[in-house]
């Protein structure tokens, strides 16, 4: 641990100061506030700078202090919360340290903040909560750059023990610690980061800001390949969609309790959507709830299925008819998983990219198809295919921030899947999820065209896309039309017992539909199946 400083940064309220004095304690080393010596140096407390010269001396100040500690050694600094968001700040406090930023949801920030002595020029403003949610998601993307640690209903000896484990597992220079593509999902409780990139699993705690106690729910596909990165309890369960039920959640409540978990822990999906599903809806009601973070290892579920916060489980009648938003701490989408992804899983998966393409983004299917199935498996385009990930996830993160409870334009993400689920169900789940959506998608825009809401060329623009990639674009012909149309009389997205059908009037205008006759529905599904 030979760090030039260890540098505390990110919001008021998320406990830089408090924190840091412990951890230099800890750490035998000298701590400073960055505030504190402002007002030591300019002679006057920040409240009364910021009144009599405005913000922008206040800033200067800073950057001066910044420049005084990178000629120091043996710190650690507590900085104000936008200090190392400017370069030159950051290039000066970063040379040979290691810089960590604690994060807090907005509510936790607004007490702690109203508990301390002081006036906080920022947030003199009539709604406090609205200015900390606002500047937490202008600050958002630039925080991303530093390794984060959440301190929400943690104890400072507990995010001491937590960036103390950090600086154990990654000594010395900074740079081993994998810097992911980031961006992060506002809801009304807070935000959360999602991560992409190489070599995160191994960082997990630090990555999301959790520590003990932990457990990790995996499957017995996802689990022999990936959990010995996670240093915790597993529990593993059987893989596939046919054991999403009740059941196994009631067993996955028996092992957290033979666990030791409790009300502080947090639970780790890792594995498909299938297990986030799961073991969120068990994190959502187990002991009224414990902190959760995803570690999707699907392409499937790192864009779509981990982002959202919905959970849920099956029932025989239907997908996911007992479920919660649950929000996750962290998503952790770590793509040396996809390494070992079967190739037929890994094209399944592209189904979800491909429909966020067709809600919002047409450039992903350009880019997706400007290459063969196989290269994007290969180590030669993988920045590439972050990005393509990266960008797809974008979309859904979009759509869920304007609408974090499916009441008008979420419902968008759901393009193809009342067919979808039937076709998944009555099949009994032989057929996946992600085949299950390129049909749907197909179906989709055979009922907008049979309809007369697009362009009679739409269906062959999506075959198009999903013959690329080597996707379904037929319904079986062993699957009953009439069996599909009952089993949709099933679908949670009814409204007033009407289906609900999400149609494109071209690529990047999704519309709702809930007036469609079971006739056209029944004609659609004929249409849309694979006649020998």
């Amino acid at each position: 641990m030979d760090y030039r400083h260890i540098v505390l940064t990110g919001f008021m309220g998320t406990g830089k100061s408090t924190v840091g004095q412990v951890l230099a304690r800890r750490l035998g080393r000298g701590f400073v506030d960055t505030d504190t010596l402002i007002e030591a140096r300019c002679g006057r407390a920040i409240a009364e700078l910021f009144a009599e010269q405005g913000e922008m001396a206040f800033r200067v100040w800073e950057a001066a202090v910044a420049q005084e500690l990178a000629q120091e050694t043996g710190l650690v600094i507590a900085t104000g919360g936008r200090l190392m968001l400017d370069k030159e700040n950051a290039a000066a406090l970063t040379q040979e340290s290691l810089v960590l930023c604690l994060v807090a949801d907005p509510a936790t920030i607004l007490t702690r903040v109203q508990q301390i002595p002081g006036k906080r020029p920022l947030l003199d403003v009539s709604d406090p909560l609205a200015r900390i949610q606002l500047l937490l998601t202008q600050r958002a993307e630039q925080y991303r750059q530093f390794p984060q640690i959440d301190t929400t209903h943690k104890t400072v000896a507990q995010v001491v023990d937590e960036i103390m484990a950090f600086l154990n597992r990654v000594p010395g220079d900074t740079a081993q610690f994998p810097q992911p593509l980031t961006l992060h999902v506002t809801h009304p409780e807070g935000m959360y980061p999602v991560m992409v990139g190489q070599g995160l699993l191994p960082h997990l705690r630090a990555l999301a800001g959790v520590g003990d106690p932990l457990v990790v729910v995996t499957d017995e596909n996802a689990g022999p390949l990936h959990a010995h990165w996670l240093a915790a309890a597993i529990i593993t369960v059987p893989a596939g969609e046919q054991h999403k039920n009740l059941d196994t959640v009631r067993f996955l409540y028996e092992q957290m309790l033979a666990a030791g978990l409790d009300r502080t822990g947090t639970v780790v999906a890792l594995g498909g959507g299938v297990v986030g599903d799961m073991a969120g809806f068990a994190a959502a009601t187990f002991m009224r709830g414990v902190n959760f973070v995803q570690c999707p290892t699907t392409v499937l579920a790192m864009v779509d299925a981990s982002i959202g916060g919905k959970v849920g489980v099956d029932m025989p009648q239907g997908k996911n008819l007992v479920g919660a938003f649950k929000q996750p701490q962290a998503v952790i989408a770590d793509l040396d998983t996809l390494g070992t992804l079967p190739l037929a899983e890994f094209r399944a998966g592209l189904a979800e990219l491909i429909k966020h393409g067709f809600l919002a983004r047409p450039d992903l299917l350009t880019r997706l198809t400007a290459r063969p199935l196989q290269v994007w498996r290969e180590a030669a385009h993988r920045v590439e295919w972050q990005q393509l990930l990266f960008d797809a996830i974008q979309v859904k993160r979009d759509i869920i921030v304007r609408d974090p409870f499916e009441k008008g334009e979420r419902a968008h993400l759901n393009l193809g899947h009342t067919f979808a689920h039937a076709i998944e169900q009555v099949s009994g789940y032989t057929i996946s999820h992600g085949e299950a959506v390129a049909m749907g998608l197909v179906a989709a825009a055979v009922l907008a065209t049979r309809l007369g809401h697009c362009t009679p060329d739409l269906p062959a623009q999506v075959r198009h896309i999903l013959n690329h990639v080597g996707l379904p674009t037929h319904i079986p012909a062993d699957l009953d039309p009439t069996t599909l149309l009952q089993a949709m009389s099933y679908d949670k997205k009814k409204v007033a017992g009407h289906l609900r059908f999400i149609l494109l009037h071209e690529p990047g205008k999704p519309f709702i539909i809930t007036d469609v006759s079971p006739q056209e529905v029944s004609a659609t599904l004929v249409a849309c199946q694979t006649r020998k």
